[in-house]
């Protein structure tokens, strides 16, 4: 996971996300933008991001427009200062033609991104004969982020030319002007846990770079992002667990590979004993754990994660739940991954 530093954050927001991106990683990339019109002092700022490439080891993909090239000086030459920065990607987001992108490429020596949320196929055709990555947009303004089919389509069309793409996700901390509402690619993410809208993203478009686009995230929410770039687990955050149910806390559980529409089967509960009282809901809900009881014979102990809202048969208990926050990861697993309940 990658993370966004700007001009217009506080030195004490700059030094969080900084702290954070290292934690992460040992010689991180950040995104940054050197064209906010609300910011000056771009070569101040570059000092700042130079600082933090020699004694960090941290990288850059910088944001840019014509206003950056005026604000750097001295046209494309200019852009030779950013070596210095430790950028070494730019991301055109607009007013430059083809031509002019090849010639950014070749005086910065930069990786070329392009906003993957606006590209189409022609545009991408006449940058063919340079290495082009996809960086989704993000928005500021509720109700103007882009959809998951939308989202799904345009980066077919940079899979397509085996392009990479990175995308955005709104942070937890210091949200950031002009608004201070998040700042997602996809509307259906604002105001939703970093965790979440992490493990959408990867469910719908696992090869995609996910970057968070302000801020910080709450730590817990980074370890348990970290620990599953490591390791492929997916960290399930219970509640209400019942005393039959505890052996589940803090261990590995796979859930078996066939597509059940009703519920997620973990691998190697079967057997285990069942609770002294059953404690059942109005209904068998999404998001729920239920154990199978004594009269299905052989399944009995097995436990389900139920993935859509069942009526009450009397052969489960419910033993848990995910946590109200994290409910909505239910939708994101998929048959054979590993989960880890906490």
């Amino acid at each position: 996971m990658l993370f966004s530093i700007y001009p217009t954050d506080t030195p004490e927001v700059r030094a969080a996300v900084l702290d954070q991106a290292c934690a992460v990683a040992e010689a991180p990339m950040l995104f940054t933008s050197l064209h906010q019109p609300e910011s000056d002092g771009l070569r101040g700022f570059g000092a700042e991001l130079a600082g933090a490439h020699r004694l960090r080891g941290a990288t850059f993909c910088a944001d840019i427009s014509p206003l950056a090239l005026e604000r750097l000086g001295e046209g494309l030459a200019g852009l030779q200062l950013l070596g210095d920065w430790g950028v070494t990607m730019l991301r055109i987001d607009f007013g430059f033609t083809p031509e002019e992108i090849r010639r950014i490429a070749r005086a910065s020596g930069c990786r070329i991104a392009v906003n993957a949320s606006t590209a189409t196929a022609a545009f991408l055709d006449g940058l063919a004969d340079i290495e082009v990555i996809g960086w989704h947009n993000f928005y500021p303004r509720p109700e103007t982020g882009i959809g998951t089919e939308f989202f799904v389509r345009q980066n077919a069309l940079f899979a397509e030319r085996q392009s990479p793409v990175y995308a955005f996700l709104p942070g937890e901390t210091a949200l950031r002007a002009p608004l201070h509402l998040g700042l997602p690619t996809l509307e259906e993410h604002r105001h939703r846990t970093a965790w979440r809208n992490y493990l959408h993203l990867r469910a719908i478009a696992p090869d995609v770079e996910i970057v968070c686009a302000e801020g910080t995230v709450h730590a817990e929410h980074l370890e348990w992002i970290a620990h599953h770039e490591r390791t492929g687990e997916v960290t399930v955050p219970l509640s209400d667990l019942d005393p039959a149910a505890t052996f589940l806390r803090g261990a590995a559980w796979r859930l078996r590979i066939e597509d059940s529409a009703a519920s997620f089967r973990l691998e190697g509960t079967r057997g285990s004993v069942a609770p002294d009282a059953a404690r059942n809901a109005d209904r068998r809900a999404a998001g729920s754990l239920q154990m199978d009881l004594d009269s299905l014979g052989r399944y009995r102990g097995e436990i389900h994660l139920m993935r859509r809202d069942l009526p009450l048969t009397g052969l489960q208990a419910h033993v848990g739940e995910i946590a109200a926050p994290a409910r909505g990861i239910v939708e994101s697993l998929r048959p054979g991954d590993t989960v880890r309940f906490v």
